[in-house]
């Protein structure tokens, strides 16, 4: 289960890009809450705060100067996309006895049975999208990937997954896999490849001989 993360934030009362570069300009970020049929709410966070904010999977508590609190969850992060500066944040509000869906990281755990007769464990999928009740999120989903053997696979529907954690990412998607390293691939390609070519040639002077 994931730690809840505590910021401060305050509320905007002009609106517009140009306000909103002016925010930035000053260390802030604007951010919007949405959630439960009410109108979304317009903030400003702190941008010493992005960090830290960006990696955390689980609860956001937002406390306003008011008093007032919001549990929510980080939605979508929009970026500059020459600079890949942050420049807005969306929330979800959310209730503890309501399932919610997010995505948190893939991690694996041990070594492949595979890599004792020379392959390479490769990680295809690095975020998954599960459900489960706020309180229930987990950091991480840790993965054991002893058991992949050279040349297999372990998909989604493999997954044991925290208790009240149900995975919505297809069941049929590759998480991790073991395959044998590209550059000995590549050569028994093209001593495959060689191989074809010479009896092509000894077929080819054959029927020339008839």
């Amino acid at each position: 289960m994931s730690k809840t993360f505590s910021i401060d934030v305050s509320e905007r009362a002009q609106l517009g890009s140009a306000n909103s570069r002016r925010m930035r300009r000053d260390g802030l970020v604007p951010v919007v809450v949405y959630g439960h049929g009410q109108a979304a709410t317009s903030l400003s966070i702190s941008a010493s705060l992005l960090g830290e904010l960006l990696h955390h999977p689980g609860l956001v508590e937002m406390n306003s100067e008011d008093g007032g609190k919001k549990l929510t969850i980080l939605k979508a992060a929009q970026r500059h996309p020459i600079s890949n500066e942050v420049l807005h944040l969306d929330f979800l509000e959310v209730k503890m006895d309501e399932l919610i869906t997010s995505e948190v990281r893939v991690v694996a755990e041990g070594e492949a049975a595979g890599i004792r007769h020379g392959g390479q464990l490769e990680q295809v999928l690095f975020e998954l999208q599960i459900k489960c009740l706020p309180g229930e999120m987990p950091e991480a989903i840790k993965v054991d990937v002893s058991g992949i053997e050279l040349d297999a696979s372990l998909h989604v529907r493999d997954l044991v997954l925290p208790e009240g954690v149900t995975a919505v990412s297809d069941g049929a998607l590759v998480v991790f896999q073991v395959r044998a390293p590209k550059a000995e691939a590549s050569a028994e390609t093209a001593a495959e490849a060689a191989e074809g070519e010479e009896e092509a040639a000894e077929d080819k002077e054959s029927k020339e001989k008839k």
